[in-house]
């Protein structure tokens, strides 16, 4: 039987001040220009997400008590990528002062707010101050005004200015990648890509761990097809082969269609595993995609189209190897599939085009005849996705500790930087924050919260740091730390009692065995 830790009451509200305290004092030491870093396991870091999922307690009561405050910088990190370490100290100090207001409900005072109506008042000074918020938004229009918001983000003026340059190439909309480099340094690359919401069929096609991901002349097959019978593939697959017998090389062959049976993928397994890896099908599907998706993906590959609706009468055992597109690159994860560098991006010198621009022309002649508010924002993403560019960071540094801990400030200016062009910036270095508590005034439920990374970053400043005119934050990021804090506060506020699975040591089981043998 597992044994179980018990706090109740009085106690309960102790352990929680006691768990806020500690992520207050370590995560706050980390905030701005004068912040300090912290050894992990796996390097150095002042990244707020990584450091607080380190943070554990010997007491079983108090590690339950913690996880609440890893969901805060998780929730944030989620919706915004950023502002973590910022979020867990709002958090943290929220908690310190809102556990001054919970009542004891064993003595209660007459007139004393209940918790819950103190959580609901919470939600309600929530969205107040994000609604100030949203009143010092200033838009992202430019390189220069991007960097600004990248340089808060790293504490390298040069590769914040990389990092920038090249997400305002690529775009909101874009898929930026994260990779490993090998130069040394940190360097950048911009294709032409789309992203699409589809899923690989199994996992022994990831080539990658968590991924499928390969490099070269990769030809694409689209069709809107359930491929349930391999026989159907029969006729395309002799075109194949034939095609490498005559010396056609290519890293995988990737068809994407609606849905791929069990007996089908069991199927091109044994093809995969009878050619030792020789011939790479990647498999990717979206049983509830929309056509003119697979569509906007055939012009990307300049592939033919297979459209097998029943009333085109088209069937699948008519597709040929030539119907095939290609792409320079395409990487599948859980989030999707992105190709990249489409042969429909090529002009095309019989019709002076390309198959992309061909496919925009179309998208934006339909937008300009679509009333429906939803239709047109869909419309309108399409065509973004056409436009904008696929970015990769590849990062590389001296040694391996300064790789680890710039690959994380990367990863964070990356997110700030594509959410201040999707929803603009605010002041940074937690001004914007200390102006949202002078405007909400000293009763609000949330002035020492909001407060508390100013104070944090001049405290590890020595004093009166000033802040430049020229430093910014994403508001996305800005918005999701406060939201995430509160949402989850407002829950720990109410807890009356912890009960803690207790882990039984090896001492302990042998003594157990020793004293109860049958």
């Amino acid at each position: 039987m597992i044994r179980k830790e018990y706090i109740f009451g009085e106690d309960t509200r102790e352990a929680i001040v006691k768990v806020a305290g500690q992520v207050y004092d370590i995560l706050g030491k980390t905030l701005g220009p004068a912040g300090r870093n912290y050894q992990i396991p796996e390097g150095i870091t002042n990244d707020g997400v990584s450091i607080l999922s380190h943070i554990r307690f010997p007491n079983e009561c108090e590690d339950n008590i913690i996880l609440a405050f890893h969901e805060i910088a998780r929730k944030t990190d989620k919706k915004a990528g950023d502002g973590t370490t910022t979020a867990s100290v709002f958090g943290a100090v929220l908690t310190l002062h809102m556990m001054t207001l919970v009542p004891d409900i064993d003595t209660p005072i007459p007139g004393q707010d209940s918790v819950m109506d103190l959580s609901r008042k919470l939600q309600t000074e929530a969205d107040k101050a994000i609604s100030l918020l949203e009143k010092k938004v200033v838009p992202v229009t430019t390189l220069e005004e991007l960097e600004q918001v990248a340089r808060t983000s790293m504490e390298d003026d040069r590769v914040a200015k990389i990092v920038a340059e090249t997400i305002f190439k690529a775009g909101p909309d874009s898929f930026t990648a994260l990779e490993d480099g090998f130069s040394g340094d940190v360097e950048t690359e911009v294709q032409s890509g789309i992203e699409m919401p589809l899923k690989v069929a199994a996992p022994f096609m990831f080539n990658r761990g968590d991924k499928a991901e390969y490099d070269g002349s990769i030809p694409v097959l689209v069709a809107n097809h359930l491929f349930e019978d391999y026989k159907e593939l029969l006729p395309f697959m002799t075109s194949l082969t034939k095609s490498t017998d005559k010396g056609a090389k290519f890293p995988a062959i990737v068809i994407v269609g609606k849905k791929f049976s069990v007996p089908f993928i069991r199927s091109i397994k044994r093809i995969y595993d009878g050619s030792r890896g020789a011939i790479n099908i990647l498999l990717v599907s979206n049983e509830h995609l929309d056509d003119s998706l697979f569509e906007d993906t055939a012009a990307f590959c300049d592939a033919k189209y297979i459209d097998t609706h029943p009333k085109n009468g088209v069937s699948i055992s008519s597709a040929q190897f030539e119907n095939c597109g290609l792409v320079s690159r395409v990487i599948c994860t859980e989030k999707g599939v992105v190709f990249y560098g489409g042969k429909g991006t090529i002009l095309n010198p019989e019709v002076e085009t390309t198959c992309v621009a061909a496919r925009v022309l179309q998208l934006r002649s339909e937008l300009s005849k679509e009333k429906n508010t939803k239709n047109r924002e869909a419309l309108e993403r399409r065509i973004s996705e056409f436009l904008g560019g696929k970015a990769t960071i590849y990062v590389d540094a001296p040694t391996a500790t300064d790789k680890f801990y710039l690959k994380l400030k990367v990863q964070d200016c990356m997110n700030s930087c594509k959410s201040a062009l999707e929803g603009g910036k605010v002041r940074g270095g937690g001004l914007s924050f200390k102006e949202i508590a002078e405007e909400l005034g000293e009763d609000s439920l949330l002035y020492k919260a909001l407060m508390a990374p100013y104070e944090c970053i001049q405290k590890n400043a020595g004093g009166e740091l000033e802040i430049a005119e020229d430093v910014f934050d994403s508001f996305i990021v800005t918005k999701a730390g406060i939201e995430s804090a509160v949402s989850v506060i407002r829950k720990v506020i109410t807890i009356e009692g912890v009960i803690a699975d207790h882990p039984t040591s090896m001492v302990e089981e042998l003594a157990n065995v020793i004293h109860n043998p049958e």
